[in-house]
């Protein structure tokens, strides 16, 4: 039974598709194997993020107040993340498949932030709402 609502809780947070579609690209189909596949994807995806947020860092080089700004959204987003994850992952909490869950959840969030701060590097100059200045 707690395999079924496993499943349940898993297929309801749209977690499976991804599973399923990211193991295909795994050579070696172990747990062991998935969750280093799941790593490796999650590094590719952390590093473009810290490159993404690098470039705002150096937009704003003469601006203490707004980098502090965006280093404090920084923290409490990954505040967040981290929490989302280990939410969405709940149900699986204890089991083998439960560290891949949260990296792939880790993964696809980053991706969702990467293009959030990727727009903040292409905003028109005097715009207002983007505290991020246009490039030179």
């Amino acid at each position: 039974m707690r395999a079924l609502s496993l499943g349940l809780g898993l297929l309801v947070l749209g977690l499976i598709p991804v599973t399923s579609a990211r193991a295909q690209d795994c050579a070696d189909q172990t747990q062991m194997g998935l969750d280093q596949c799941a790593d490796a994807a999650y590094k590719k995806t952390d590093a473009k993020l810290n490159a993404v947020y690098r470039q705002i860092v150096a937009r704003l080089a003469g601006d203490a107040d707004t980098k502090a700004r965006l280093v404090a959204a920084q923290k409490a987003w990954i505040a967040f993340r981290d929490a989302e994850c280990k939410f969405r992952a709940g149900n699986a909490e204890g089991g083998s498949i439960y560290p891949m869950l949260v990296i792939q959840c880790r993964d696809a969030l980053e991706q969702k932030r990467i293009e959030e701060l990727s727009a903040q590097l292409e905003c028109e100059e005097g715009d207002l709402s983007c505290p991020v200045p246009a490039a030179p």
